[in-house]
Formats: C-alpha cells, sequence, structure tokens
C-alpha cells in the first residue's frame, strides 16, 4: 500500500485528482487543503508520495514542496498553471520536486507519479548507502584515534599498534572497533 497526502484547494481538481489515485492502486490517501496543516502532517507521518496542487488555500505551494522534497523521503510532485510553470520550475527541479502543468493531462500525472517513486527508491538507497560509509569513516577514526593512544602510552610505532588491534580482534573474536574502545577507555580517563 502507497501513503499519498494530496494537498489541495476544494474543488473539481481535487476531487477529479482523488479519484484518479484511488483508482490506480492501492493507495492510503490523505488530503488537506492548506500548506500549514501540511507541515503539521508531515511531522508525524510519513508518506511515499506528496501531490501539491497549487494554488493552496494559505499559500501557492513551492515552498511546501521544496521543504517536503528536502526533509523528507518523500517523492513531490507539484501541479501549476502552465502560465506559471517558467517562473516556478528551475526553483522546484533544483530542490527535488516534479512540476507538472495544469490542465493535468493523465498519462502525464501518470508517468510523473512512477519516476517520483522511482526516484524516492533511489534516493533511500542512496542515503542508506551513505549512513553505511559515514559509519565505516567512524569506524576508521576510532581505530586511528586507538593506535595513536598505544603510540604515545606503551611507544609502539603505527604499524605495531595497528597489528596489536588487529591480533587482539582475532584472538578475542571481537571486532577492531570493538578493540580500539577498550583501548582508549583503557588509556583516555
Amino acid at each position: 500500500m502507497e501513503k499519498v497526502l494530496l494537498i489541495s484547494k476544494n474543488g473539481k481538481t481535487k476531487t477529479s485528482l482523488q479519484a484518479y489515485l484511488m483508482d490506480n492502486g492501492d493507495v492510503e490517501l490523505t488530503t488537506v487543503t492548506r500548506g500549514a496543516i501540511a507541515r503539521e502532517v508531515l511531522l508525524n507521518t510519513s508518506y511515499d508520495l506528496l501531490i501539491i496542487n497549487s494554488p493552496l488555500e494559505d499559500e501557492f505551494g513551492d515552498e511546501l514542496a521544496a521543504l517536503a522534497s528536502m526533509k523528507t523521503r518523500s517523492g513531490v510532485i507539484i501541479l501549476i498553471k502552465n502560465s506559471l510553470i517558467d517562473s516556478k520550475a528551475a526553483k522546484m527541479e533544483k530542490a527535488g520536486v516534479m512540476v507538472v502543468g495544469k490542465p493535468v493531462i493523465r498519462g502525464i500525472l501518470s508517468q510523473a507519479i512512477k519516476f517520483a517513486q522511482v526516484a524516492k527508491n533511489r534516493i533511500i538507497t542512496l542515503q542508506e548507502e551513505n549512513i553505511k560509509l559515514q559509519d565505516r569513516l567512524d569506524q576508521i577514526k576510532l581505530i586511528n584515534r586507538a593506535k595513536w593512544v598505544l603510540v604515545k602510552y606503551l611507544n609502539m610505532t603505527e604499524d605495531q599498534a595497528h597489528k596489536y588491534i588487529e591480533q587482539q580482534a582475532m584472538e578475542r573474536r571481537i571486532s577492531k572497533g570493538m578493540v580500539a574502545r577498550k583501548v582508549l577507555a583503557a588509556y583516555e580517563q
């Protein structure tokens, strides 16, 4: 099931978008009419897709779209009148928001929704890879700090300290990071 947040003032377009979304898949749809309400909802719930039908009751919706794209893992689509696309598209695209012109052509909206899902999945994958790389970098920093503690307090060379940490990890069947933590706990009090 895909969670979708539709942000649109009341009217025919909102009704047609709701019908379109409900007819095209297993969707849990939430609708709001104001940007302020959408911001509150986004603080408490995560969505797979956000569709913003601009203008909203309290704002145009472009700032909300940019914020949602940067701060959430949601795919974000904003619907803008064709006459305003040129003035808004560059800002939206830079923020990672897909822009669809109004009046909406169903085929283009369908493609935008699929593309938003693909982009969202790719972003999530990249974020997870980034977290793994950051953890690995933190581990390397920890081990290096422990090596320099061994150099300082036990007069080892850097190579000896490195071999010591590797040997302790193998003998104790623990990670080098755990050995480094124990070295730091013993000598950095």
